[in-house]
């Protein structure tokens, strides 16, 4: 009879470490870009023209987008190398520990999350209707 990789002690231990190192790294990832998304909201008036500490608006979402892009391939490394440890290149890509399917979540998430930060950086402005001045007499 053919065992199962969770018949085997060492390979559940590995299989967890895997897992808490990914949920660590996923919920920087979607708490970050959360809460950055929520504040930059309440900061998308015409009227804000300068964010946290000075920044402005592209700024912040431009950084926050380079953030993004560096929480992929810190994801991507801890699962290619946890592939690497516990599946031992052996391991059809469709299967097994960071498979076709988890890359494919990854990359798709992260392609949303800059998108989206480059919207806010780069699409239109906000429907701002400015006051006329009438001049001083």
């Amino acid at each position: 009879m053919m065992s199962r990789p969770f018949d085997n002690e060492p390979y559940r231990e590995t299989f967890k470490l895997y897992e808490d190192g990914k949920h660590r790294r996923y919920e920087l990832l979607f708490a970050v870009n959360g809460g950055a998304f929520a504040v930059a909201k309440l900061f998308s008036k015409c009227n804000a023209a300068s964010f946290v500490g000075g920044l402005t608006l592209r700024e912040v979402a431009c950084g926050l987008a380079a953030f993004t892009v560096l929480m992929f391939i810190d994801i991507w490394v801890f699962g290619w190398r946890m592939r690497r440890a516990i599946e031992g290149g052996a391991t059809p890509w469709n299967r097994g520990v960071f498979s076709a399917w988890g890359m494919g979540v990854l990359a798709g998430l992260c392609f949303l999350i800059v998108a989206g930060w480059l919207l806010v950086a780069y699409g239109p402005a906000p429907d701002c209707v400015v006051p006329a001045v009438s001049p001083a007499r």
